[in-house]
This record gives structure tokens, sequence and C-alpha cells, in this order.
């Protein structure tokens, strides 16, 4: 009979070992993920589980605050062979001796797995819930890397492949940098950019961009991408490399700029991700396609991702497992701020 133990991990090398020879694999299970959560005051586990003495899985556990209560949540994760549910089961039952302990009203988990009937029923016969709204993108547009970059330019929208090649002859040049003096001004732009478009949901305060770059561009795994004309910043992104991904996952321009710009920008963390072995890049979130049409407000940007070739995924929504009546609190203000961003801003979650 096999011997399955949970335990704490406390060796990054560990860790990260297991992590990025895991695939899928993900920044949000990463060492250096669980370093940036504790630097914004949260708590945090690191369990694995060993199946005979071997790490079998790893689960990033996040203690998040609400208004109603404290919840664990799990990014992308956990990291195993989802053929073997028996570790499921282990980490499900961790998490809620963890949970009793900390008083959270409900369990989280967001897997990178696909959305189907069969994944959906390995959580609802655990009393698992659909959450009410996506957490993480549920919707991403992957772009392949094996090909030669010739290659990949072929592949593209007409539009696309064109800008990339003049928009150097614009005078666009980019930067890359590791430095936390651009992540101030990158957080600077972002602001502007949020408050001319309206994102959605809003954006995150100050320390959360700056810690996170901290955490992350010190193990290397995030850089800021900037495209210039002459000494003038038209726009700017936050890129993350892990494993066999590296991410789009943050983005500014300057509102002084009326030209579309960000191609080359794209093209040159494409081009890095292929450098550092990347299977794939992440453009990150997409409209789903039966809400693809011009009126929709990821309209815009979900066509210049499209246009750089690839293919869309969709993930399983966010499971939530009950544990207070508080919870159902929880569901129903999520509920109400979903309605609120269907009047407000003509957008569709679902």
């Amino acid at each position: 009979m096999l011997n399955y133990k949970v335990a704490e991990i406390s060796d990054k090398k560990i860790w990260e070992d297991f992590s990025l020879r895991s695939s899928p694999n993900t920044f949000l299970q990463s060492w250096a993920w669980g370093e940036f959560n504790e630097s914004l005051g949260r708590k945090i586990w690191r369990l694995g589980v060993f199946k005979d003495g071997k790490l079998a899985a790893i689960n990033l556990v996040i203690c998040q605050p609400t208004r109603l209560g404290r919840y664990l949540y799990c990014p992308h994760g956990p990291i195993f062979d989802w053929k073997d549910q028996k570790i499921f089961d282990l980490l499900v039952e961790n998490m809620k001796e963890i949970a009793d302990n900390e008083g959270c009203i409900f369990l989280k988990i967001e897997p990178l797995l696909a959305d189907s009937v069969q994944n959906r029923q390995i959580f609802q016969k655990r009393g698992f819930k659909a959450a009410a709204a996506f957490f993480q993108a549920e919707n991403v547009w992957l772009l392949p890397l094996e090909a030669s970059e010739e290659e990949l330019l072929r592949q593209m929208r007409k539009t696309t492949r064109y800008l990339i090649r003049h928009e150097p002859d614009q005078g666009i040049k980019i930067e890359v940098s590791g430095e936390k003096k651009d992540a101030e001004k990158f957080v600077g732009l972002l602001t502007v950019t949020a408050a001319r478009k309206a994102f959605v949901g809003g954006i995150h305060d100050k320390d959360y961009y700056l810690k996170q770059f901290d955490c992350l561009a010190g193990e290397n795994h995030e850089k800021i991408f900037i495209a210039k004309k002459g000494q003038e910043t038209l726009s700017m992104a936050m890129i993350i490399f892990y494993g066999e991904m590296g991410y789009y996952l943050h983005a500014a321009s300057n509102p002084k700029n009326k030209d579309s710009v960000g191609y080359s920008l794209q093209w040159e963390a494409i081009k890095e991700a292929k450098r550092r072995g990347c299977k794939y890049y992440n453009f990150w979130g997409v409209v789903r396609d039966e809400h693809f049409q011009p009126n929709h407000p990821w309209y815009g940007f979900s066509l210049f991702k499209k246009g750089f070739g690839g293919f869309g995924r969709t993930y399983i929504r966010a499971q939530d497992y009950p544990l207070n009546w508080k919870y159902f609190l929880y569901r129903l203000a999520e509920r109400g701020r979903k309605i609120n961003r269907r009047l407000r801003y003509g957008y569709w979650e679902d």
C-alpha cells in the first residue's frame, strides 16, 4: 500500500525543482509568489504531498481578507497529477484544517484544468461550488513558441506583422529593465491609463505592483518592457517569465500618444520568452468567443492579442468550498458586483 503524507515545505530548492519540472506550471505557484504575498502581510502555507517519500504535489495556499471574513486561496494549483485523486483529497482536508484554525469562511481553489464536465465533477462531488465570478483569467490566449521567429511572424495577422516591422521605422525603440525606478514609472503610467480607460474592477494600489516586482524581478522572473520614441515613453508592460511560459501581465500607455503602439514591444517580449526556453507566450485574458463583438469592452485588446497568432484556452471556473454561512453573503455580494459591472460597462462575465 502506498504511503501518503502532507507536510509543509521550507526548502526553496525542493519546491522550485518540482514546480519547474511540472507541466503545466505557473508563476502563481512559484516560491517567489509566496514571498510576494508574505510581503503584503498575508499568511501563506507551502504544502507538499509525499508519496512513498517522494514529492508528488505542491500547493501554495494564501489567506486572503474580505469584508465578511478571510478565505484560503490556492491560485492555479495545486500542481500534481490529477489522475491521483487521493492527493487532492488529502490537500483539501489539510486546507480545511488550516481554514478552521484561521477562522476562514471558505476555500477557493483555482486549478489549471480545462473547463470540461469531467473536471467540474471532480469538485462537484466533493461539495465545491463554481465561484460567482472569475478571479484569474479563465479565457487566455496562448502563442506556441517552437516555431522560428520568421515562422511566428508569418502566422500573425497581416496588420500585426506590418506594425512589428514598421514601428522601428517611426523611431520607436524597445528597452528592457529590471530596475525599480522603471517599475515606479510603470505604476504611475498605469494609474493614468486606468483612469482614462475605466478599467473594470479597478487596479491594485502602488505597493502591490512594486512589491510584486521586487520579489519576482529579484529572481529574474519579471522585467519591464518600455516602448519609447526619443525620450518620450509611449507604453510599458510588466512581463513575467516562469517555467514554460512568458506572461503578458500588466500594461499601460501614454495618453498623449494617439497612434497604436505596443506591437514591437510585444514582439520583443515574445522573443525574450523564446530565448528563455518558454514553450508558450501567455497573453492572459481575452473575451469569450461568443462575446467577441466590436461592442464588447474587451474587443479591442482581445483583437490585438489574437493578431499575434496562437489559440485560446479556457480553464475551469474557480471552485469554492463553503465553511461558514457568511460565505453565502460573500457570494451574494460577488453577484451584486457582477451585475453592477454589467450595467456600468456593458461587460459580460459568463
